[in-house]
């Protein structure tokens, strides 16, 4: 982690300096908790506040920064708290195997519960339909560190649950209760060479899915075969893209739901970056069940892995077109990114 700190110092030399330097003090007291009031006290006092940052183009994003799309501008943890106060359905987005991600989606269903005494709660892609029964009485029974392997988390084939588990104990700190979102797999396996015909009639109705729109499908099309490095027959592609769809409205109803019978203040759902985009997951599906939704009803935050600082450093836009458009997330909270190695490659060598 000090290694990264100081890796993101190097590009003030082509910033205003003390803008940089009062930025990498707020970005100490973000990830480095522990330190943070240490940090403050040595931050002096005439270096500019995140928030006299003008405009996105004046600072690279960098691990700890958040960005408003909205406000078009980096704001501070508590301004963005503020913002998403009241706010309905609130959509957590992370990189998988990033647990720095998981730290901050605790942080911010932490803050927000507390800050409004409110109870939203906690839906998981990470848990399936049918482990509700299993997820509820474990929940009652078990620590927020023992329901991994409660629920059998090892053979799921998620990260750790101990880079789950801070999520789960802000849960229980607030009383919230959990919710398992996504499609059996016993549903899902079976679509992609069954269509909708192969889900039970019951969560068919539930669903009501409708055809994808032209421009969703043409998108998921591309995701989907890039992320499976343009080694699928292109015919395979609506089925797969079938099943994302069909992955966002379970998880979509079933924030519905929960806000419907026992959690009135509404629900944040926990689960990958692609699965929370404002215009063509989760929220598309949140609108069609509930037309009445308005905008500040829903409010979308996705953790993105901050490239390492170098010559050509992307702007917020750039990130969130890389996600595929401008209008994916209501804020971009940016921090390190994993060593990870390219499957692609490996597969290429392989051949």
């Amino acid at each position: 982690m000090k290694t990264a700190f100081r890796a993101r110092t190097r590009y003030c030399f082509k910033q205003s300096l003390s803008l940089c330097l009062a930025v990498t003090a707020m970005i100490a007291a973000t990830e480095f908790p522990v330190q943070s009031a240490q940090a403050q006290t040595d931050t002096p006092s005439q270096l500019p506040s995140i928030r006299d940052i003008p405009d996105a183009d004046a600072l690279p994003p960098a691990p700890g920064l958040i960005f408003d799309m909205a406000g078009q501008r980096y704001v501070m943890f508590d301004d963005m708290v503020s913002r998403l106060a009241g706010t309905r359905f609130v959509l957590i987005g992370e990189k998988h195997d990033n647990p720095i991600h998981h730290h901050h989606q605790a942080q911010l269903v932490r803050a927000l519960s507390k800050r409004e005494n409110t109870k939203r709660a906690v839906v998981w892609e990470m848990f399936n339909r049918d482990q509700q029964e299993s997820l509820d009485q474990a929940w009652q029974t078990v620590s927020p560190d023992e329901l991994g392997s409660e629920m059998n988390w090892g053979e799921s084939g998620w990260p750790s649950w101990h880079d789950y588990a801070p999520i789960a104990e802000a849960a229980r700190e607030n009383g919230l209760s959990m919710v398992a979102g996504n499609l059996p797999q016993n549903v899902l396996r079976p679509m992609i060479s069954e269509g909708i015909s192969a889900m039970p009639t019951e969560l068919a109705e539930k669903l009501a899915l409708p055809p994808i729109p032209d421009d969703i499908a043409a998108r998921f099309d591309q995701e989907i075969a890039e992320g499976h490095c343009n080694m699928l027959p292109k015919s395979q592609l609506p089925a797969f893209s079938l099943v994302q769809f069909a992955r966002d409205a379970s998880l979509a109803r079933a924030m519905i739901d929960v806000n419907e019978t026992n959690s009135p203040d509404g629900a944040f759902l926990i689960a990958g970056a692609m699965h929370v985009r404002n215009d063509v997951a989760v929220p598309y599906h949140l609108h069609r069940y509930a037309p009445d939704l308005t905008d500040k009803d829903i409010a979308v935050v996705i953790l993105v892995e901050a490239d390492d600082p170098g010559e050509d450093l992307p702007g917020v836009r750039d990130y969130a077109l890389r996600m595929g458009s401008e209008d994916v997330a209501d804020f971009m909270w940016f921090t390190n990114d994993l060593p990870r190695t390219d499957p692609c490659e490996d597969m290429n060598i392989g051949q």
